[in-house]
């Protein structure tokens, strides 16, 4: 049985390596025809990544959003600009391109200002992903029972107890801060309008009042979704209802 199971393990490791390797192989084929000047053929490399292997990096969608942004299709470049943020926020050669793309957008709004309590929350949650602050919860939850174990079996009680307070509060801090962040991700969901122009409406219906128009490249953020409809609130916090197909998730 034993046997068995490493051999599938084995296999399963096999079969892992084997996509990267094709992965990067793929990567490496579009970087090739993007440094030839060759923007659709890179396009094509980059796009079989997610597609075929399931495989998604920032450097992808940093090249990803490079290609389109020579192919001239300004929606999707921001699009995979802010994707690549999503997975590696700090970077600064995605936020200047992701600038320099925003400059040759239409639409400009002057975002509502957030509170410094507000702000300061954001950047807590966001030092981690959700899964990090759950992984971080664990480690809480393993000096718990270590502190335990050295207060009810050793004479290190008074450090036992300190270390057993301390993974308590981790844990719990860490597990709100992880359903927080989840929360906040779910309820707050970043979309980029890829249309030409795409009509805002009072409503989730074609024969609702127009709000206003927005542009290719805008930011969003989705609060609901409704029959091929998504209520949006813009930086400015107008809010209105556009088709489904005129926008697309981070």
């Amino acid at each position: 049985m034993k046997t068995l199971w490493l051999s599938l393990a084995l296999l399963a490791a096999g079969f892992l390596q084997a996509q990267e390797n094709k992965a990067a192989a793929l990567f490496q084929k579009g970087n090739a025809a993007y440094q030839a000047e060759r923007y659709d053929s890179a396009l094509v490399w980059y796009q079989q990544i997610p597609a075929e292997q399931n495989l998604e990096s920032a450097a992808l969608h940093y090249n990803l959003g490079n290609t389109y942004y020579k192919l001239g299709n300004l929606g999707r470049a921001i699009l995979h600009y802010e994707r690549a943020l999503k997975l590696k926020p700090n970077d600064e050669d995605t936020q200047q391109n992701l600038a320099i793309a925003h400059e040759k957008t239409v639409d400009r709004f002057e975002e509502l200002p957030k509170t410094l309590v507000r702000t300061a929350y954001l950047g807590l949650l966001q030092l981690l992903s959700p899964k990090g602050w759950a992984i971080l919860s664990l480690l809480g939850l393993g000096l718990l029972v270590l502190g335990l174990a050295l207060y009810l079996y050793s004479r290190l009680g008074r450090v036992g107890f300190s270390t057993a307070a301390a993974g308590l509060l981790l844990g719990i801090v860490s597990l709100v801060l992880a359903f927080s962040h989840r929360h906040n991700l779910k309820n707050n969901q970043g979309a980029i309008v890829l249309s030409t122009s795409a009509y805002v409406k009072s409503g989730p219906s074609e024969t609702a009042e127009d709000v206003l128009i927005l542009h290719e490249g805008t930011k969003a953020t989705v609060l609901q979704s409704f029959e091929g409809w998504r209520k949006i609130r813009l930086p400015d916090g107008k809010l209105g209802w556009i088709p489904a197909e005129d926008l697309e998730l981070i």
